[in-house]
């Protein structure tokens, strides 16, 4: 009876089972611990290319960023331009549009700040004659700026009188011809936004009154950013 019980291999299975399953989930447990950061870290890169936002924790606010190197994004009615050497990638060119909103993206915001900042570059392309480019916040004009291709800088508009809003835009540069068509002059600007008190989402959109074809007068966008802050001047 003991020699049947030593010859009998009965539990050998059982015995190679659990000696194999261990080695398994070891391996497992080894993989895991392995490549969770990495993995974490793609999916945490893969939502920022996706949504456009940066979160800066060092200085408490959110920001978000469009340069338009890879397409519109989440710009509703956009379409971009990477085909002039001095402007690369740009949201636009854009014709008229009667005054209307002809694009626009709305942003969420983080919830405990004052103020949303909107910064972008702006480009008046071409042969502008005292036309007006308009921005919208939330679906509604909140400014408009005449440009003039013989005249530098900013020759009349208007801004609204909500005290919500600040608007400023100035030059980045003199007058001259810098891409597009060769026949007129540009100019660039850097333009500001500060909305107090813009709740949880805020929308930012364009339009303009130009009244010739895209190849003879146009406006163009570059580099949006909206950024949640209590202190605008740190932005």
């Amino acid at each position: 009876m003991l020699r049947d019980f030593l010859r009998s291999e009965s539990g050998a299975v059982t015995t190679d089972y659990v000696v194999m399953s261990a080695g398994v989930v070891g391996v497992g447990i080894a993989v895991l611990n392995t490549t969770s950061m990495g993995v974490e870290n793609l999916a945490g890169d893969i939502n920022t290319a996706l949504t456009g936002n940066i979160v800066n924790t060092s200085f408490a606010r959110e920001r978000y960023f469009d340069d338009f190197e890879n397409g519109a994004g989440y710009w509703v009615g956009g379409h971009t331009d990477s085909s002039d050497g001095f402007f690369g990638g740009i949201l636009g060119p854009y014709g008229g549009s009667d005054g209307a909103e002809v694009v626009t993206r709305t942003y969420d915001l983080l919830g405990g700040y004052d103020y949303a900042v909107v910064d972008f570059d702006l480009h008046a392309i071409d042969s502008w004659d005292d036309e007006q480019f308009v921005m919208f916040i939330d679906g509604e004009p909140i400014s408009a700026t005449q440009f003039n291709w013989q005249t530098d800088g900013v020759t009349g508009g208007w801004t609204t009188t909500d005290g919500n809003y600040t608007v400023t835009i100035e030059p980045s540069g003199a007058r001259e011809h810098f891409g597009y068509n060769d026949e007129w002059v540009d100019q660039s600007f850097d333009v500001r936004v500060e909305v107090a008190d813009p709740g949880r989402s805020i929308s930012v959109g364009f339009g303009s009154t130009l009244n010739q074809g895209v190849a003879d007068e146009s406006w163009g966008v570059d580099n949006v950013a909206v950024t949640s802050t209590n202190s605008p001047s740190d932005v």
